[in-house]
């Protein structure tokens, strides 16, 4: 028999207490949406109109509360396949068997080793990536109005002063910002203003290649595609954006992809090898990356 079947008195006890105090919640919220005072509750010497209007608020509270509750569930669930728990345990958990748990929550198995591969990255690279990304932005300070700079800045502090539990979701947020910055960066009017936006590119895109799925954001695939550049039969390396293409993404060969790059509007967007992307960029500027 599964273990929810038969709770114990202590279980039955905290359900009561958890219902009690959601329904104090929902009447709570209630009353300050029909703007009443603090102690009003439903009372059988009230109008039928007043009542029904009271109702209808706790009924609107509860869903609300409801609606909540799914999201921090969904939320508690990740978080606890990325530390490791499997779909039974998840199951167990929430009352339902490990194939409900996989229904209600797809694409959690395996996250914890995906944050494993996070945590190795950042222990073995994260100090240089830090520099990099601070270079940067130093390098785009010397250019007045870009518009990315100041939050790029923000997520940067937000990542150096993350606790070590919330520092690979810094991480993500920060990368998710700076992919955004380069995909939507307007064209740069020479080299110079250029190699900033293009450096972050890069980097953006092989700090990516860490974890071709994190709990964010799908910015990288590892499918083998081939160059597209025409009658070239190399596979591609990485997949740049240009605005000579309506802002349509292409896959390129490490030595098409050098060729565009010198086009300072052309940037990086995808890497399909780890550490490939900085790599063309330095060779598409001398072998110099600043």
């Amino acid at each position: 028999m599964h273990p929810f079947d038969t709770p114990t008195t202590d279980v039955v006890e905290q359900r009561a207490k958890l219902t009690a105090a959601i329904e104090q919640l929902a009447w709570t919220v209630g009353r300050e949406t029909l703007e009443l005072e603090p102690d009003a509750e439903p009372r059988s010497d009230l109008p039928d109109a007043d009542l029904r209007q009271l109702w209808l608020a706790a009924l609107t509270s509860l869903l609300a509360i409801r609606d909540s509750a799914e999201q921090l569930s969904a939320s508690a669930a990740l978080s606890a396949a990325q530390r490791g728990a499997d779909y039974p345990a998840i199951g167990e958990a929430a009352g339902m068997t490990r194939q409900g748990a996989r229904r209600k929550w797809p694409g959690l198995a395996g996250l914890a080793g995906h944050r494993q591969r996070k945590l190795t990255w950042w222990n073995t690279r994260g100090d240089q990536f830090i520099e990099c990304f601070r270079t940067i932005l130093a390098m785009a300070e010397r250019q007045p109005g870009l518009p990315w700079l100041a939050n790029l800045h923000t997520r940067l502090a937000e990542l150096e002063q993350a606790s070590p539990a919330q520092r690979l979701d810094a991480l993500d947020m920060m990368l998710v910002d700076a992919h955004a910055a380069a995909l939507n960066a307007s064209p740069p009017s020479d080299s110079t203003t250029g190699r900033p936006i293009g450096l972050l590119a890069a980097l953006t895109a092989d700090a990516y290649a860490y974890a071709a799925t994190n709990g964010h954001s799908l910015l990288i695939t590892r499918d083998a595609k081939a160059c597209g550049t025409h009658d070239c039969t190399r596979d591609a390396v990485v997949e740049l954006l240009s605005p000579d293409s309506g802002h349509q993404t292409l896959p390129a060969g490490r030595q098409h992809a050098v060729e565009a790059l010198r086009h300072t509007a052309n940037r990086i967007v995808t890497a399909y090898q780890p550490d490939v992307a900085l790599s063309v960029f330095a060779e598409t500027h001398g072998n110099r990356l600043m």
